[in-house]
């Protein structure tokens, strides 16, 4: 981190009027990645957030579809608590990335739009949040 600069993870902020959320780091996987957490702990991160506009993570929440990994031909461990928070607080948006070429970009869960922003990398065009 440079001088001024501060890791949000757990942690909420406001930005142009609208709170967002950060929950970092992935759930325990048999591949071992960086930064993979017990599932209790990811769940005590994202109930420090609490209700937010936006919630961004890095793992997607456990919706089948959002999990699919089409070149690597394989599901990815999505989260049932960041699940059950969606349908709990209803964010407008759920932005995670973690799957590098999904099955689909997006999915509704409730009034919540939860979209893979860190696709862009393979598009070349990055998510411009429309409200």
């Amino acid at each position: 981190l440079r001088p001024g600069h501060r890791v949000l993870d757990g942690e909420r902020a406001e930005l142009d009027g609208r709170t967002f959320g950060f929950v970092g780091g992935g759930l325990r996987s048999r591949y071992r990645t960086p930064y993979e957490l017990d599932d209790e702990i990811y769940a005590a991160k994202l109930d420090a957030v609490g209700e937010v506009d936006v919630l961004c993570t890095h793992i997607p929440p456990a919706v089948p579809e959002l999990l699919y990994d089409t070149v690597a031909r394989r599901l990815e461990r999505g989260s049932e608590a960041l699940l059950e928070t969606v349908r709990k607080t209803q964010p407008r948006f759920a932005l995670f990335g973690h799957v590098h070429q999904p099955l689909t970009r997006r999915a509704r869960v409730g009034r919540t739009e939860c979209i893979n922003v860190g696709h862009f990398a393979a598009t070349g065009t990055p998510h411009v949040l429309d409200w």
